[in-house]
């Protein structure tokens, strides 16, 4: 089989990809590979700059404190310039954004935003972009990518061993915070994406910077795994220990700042009796809760007789992988041919993700890959041929093994005597592939650990 462009991954991010190809290039031929288990129908909306004393250089300022450092000024631009651009690309597509009674964005203030920026269409941005964007998916697993002589890359290989002959490659299939056991993602985001670029030559970064949501659900039981959306505690909602600690007293503090004061709080022996702190939105206002949150009151009311009654036992769980595959404004690596975009990409978030992010680079970056690679494949006058025994990782990979390494060793303020002791677990493990990856994770936390 030949395509001009092969994407792997069928999320919100392959998908701009793919559309940004139609529109630019109809004449290049391109296949989506994807076996499903994103994250994007997920999506409640994104961060776009429309608040009165808002503007792309104040996002970009909160992108970069958000980061620490670690993350790449030329990509966070990218990212604050051309969120509108992108919102208003949605809204001419049929999306009908929240809007307040004096006709203004009805925006939701993330953690870690200096002032609200969070535009959404009711909670079903993702859900609903995904149905206008929607494209035929190859639903096959990619398990190797193939390189020609010159280095470039040339295509790619399935789990039935089928060659996919490509002259580009974009590599958009999630993050790998589904290796954790308890996580808030699919145990389809396992990172692959990031096995096959590392196999191929790409440069990885950041590996040690993973978001653990705060407020992932321990009980009730039917909602093991479900994330609290940590907007709400600025609508009202508490969070408090066994001890009667308010958790967010002085104001709601950054992502990891609050998960690692809630672990703190069930290391310290204050957790309730299924061993998370207390989520409380009893006193919300259900009218306002009804308007701006229909999708997730809804499924609460799942859970709980009346929204009066509505608390949650919570701990942080594992949710977004914020290191993985280097890549350019262009969304190029440093393997010719070779493209990445949404969390696969690791240089974007550095340490810290602001809320309303995630939602957004899929769009960003999915279109800009879609136009690196599309404009790559068309400079390409030949087809480069594979070069046959590459190497890689065709069976799956043994989670269950990498999820209880991963839970114990790597949490959201990891020890390095538990992240010793998972390499050491680590090390009697079949290696290359997924194992490689999940070393290279520990080995990258261990060191920022001793920092």
């Amino acid at each position: 089989m030949r395509t001009d462009v092969l994407i792997v991954g069928g999320g919100l991010a392959g998908l701009n990809a793919a559309a940004e190809l139609r529109e630019r290039h109809p004449e290049l031929a391109v296949t989506i590979a994807d076996v499903g288990g994103g994250a994007s129908s997920e999506i409640m909306g994104f961060c776009a700059p429309v608040a009165p004393g808002d503007s792309p250089a104040l996002f970009r300022q909160d992108v970069l404190a958000a980061g620490g450092g670690l993350n790449a000024p030329e990509l966070a631009a990218v990212l604050a310039e051309r969120a509108l651009p992108e919102m208003r690309r949605l809204e001419a597509m049929g999306v009908v954004f929240d809007r307040e009674a004096d006709g203004s964005y009805a925006v939701i203030r993330s953690i870690g935003s200096s002032c609200p920026r969070v535009v959404h269409a009711g909670t079903t941005t993702g859900k609903q972009a995904m149905r206008l964007l929607a494209a035929p998916v190859l639903p096959v697993r990619i398990v190797r990518l193939l390189k020609g002589r010159s280095g470039q890359i040339a295509g790619a290989l399935t789990a039935e061993g089928e060659v996919i002959e490509a002259k580009a490659v974009i590599l958009a299939g999630g993050g790998f915070a589904g290796l954790w056991k308890f996580s808030t993602w699919s145990k389809a985001l396992r990172g692959d994406a990031l096995v096959l670029a590392m196999e191929a030559g790409a440069e990885l970064c950041n590996l040690a910077c993973v978001q653990f949501e705060p407020t992932v659900t321990v009980w009730p039981e039917a909602a093991r795994g479900f994330p609290v959306i940590t907007t709400l505690l600025h609508e009202g909602g508490k969070l408090y220990d066994a001890a009667g600690n308010d958790l967010v007293a002085g104001g709601v503090p950054p992502k990891r700042e609050l998960a690692i004061r809630i672990q703190r709080a069930i290391d310290a022996g204050r957790a309730f009796e299924h061993g998370g702190v207390r989520y409380d939105l009893s006193a919300l206002d259900d009218a306002a809760f009804k308007r701006k949150y229909p999708e997730y009151r809804q499924k609460y009311l799942q859970w709980f007789p009346a929204m009066d009654r509505v608390i949650f036992e919570v701990r942080p769980g594992a949710h977004t992988t914020l290191g993985g595959i280097r890549i350019d404004g262009s969304t190029a690596t440093t393997v010719p041919g070779l493209f990445a975009a949404g969390e696969a990409v690791g240089n974007l978030h550095g340490r810290d993700r602001l809320g309303g992010n995630a939602g957004l680079e899929v769009f960003v970056f999915g279109r800009i890959a879609g136009a690196s690679a599309g404009d790559y494949a068309a400079r390409q006058t030949g087809w480069e041929e594979p070069l046959a025994e590459q190497g890689g990782e065709e069976a799956p990979p043994p989670l269950a093994a990498f999820a209880d390494i991963l839970d114990r060793a790597f949490t959201v303020e990891p020890k390095p005597e538990r992240l010793r002791a998972g390499l050491a677990e680590l090390a009697a493990l079949p290696p290359g592939g997924h194992a490689a990856l999940v070393k290279q994770v520990l080995e990258a936390a261990l060191a920022a650990s001793e920092a």
